[in-house]
């Protein structure tokens, strides 16, 4: 495998060959000096009346960061692999989120996702709240699952 192949975490080993059933992946790409990206990709993109192949093969994130250094990208992950968009755009935030991609301004490169733009501003308070919030939904998912 190349440097910048895509190492397949998903569980699924024929991905490839059943291409045609999936539209997109969440993806983690991991750059040299520790900083990360969480993002989604689509193996399809419309084009006329039919889907053709999109550049997932070689793509490289959206991330300017990470556009601007790919010589300095240590992997590429594909995480998940998901059939309709609802379920990748839900994937994808709840991936930058449980990953910390947004709230880490030393390592995580999300600096966007689903119309929020920029940096979260928080004081010690805030991430106080944040940090009780999570709690609550981890029991509450417990309790009713």
């Amino acid at each position: 495998m190349k440097k910048n192949d895509w190492k397949n975490a998903t569980g699924i080993t024929n991905y490839k060959a059943r291409l045609e059933e999936f539209l997109g992946f969440i993806y983690l790409i991991e750059m040299e000096n520790g900083e990360y990206y969480v993002g989604r990709k689509q193996f399809w993109s419309k084009r006329g009346n039919g889907w053709v192949e999109s550049d997932w093969r070689k793509y490289c994130s959206s991330s300017k960061t990470i556009q601007r250094s790919t010589e300095q990208i240590a992997r590429k992950t594909i995480l998940s692999i998901f059939k309709s968009k609802s379920a990748i755009r839900y994937a994808e935030a709840y991936a930058i989120i449980n990953s910390g991609a947004y709230l880490d301004a030393n390592k995580g490169l999300n600096w966007s996702f689903e119309g929020s733009r920029g940096a979260i501003k928080t004081d010690a308070e805030d991430l106080e709240q944040l940090f009780r919030l999570m709690s609550w939904c981890s029991r509450w998912r417990k309790k009713h699952t």
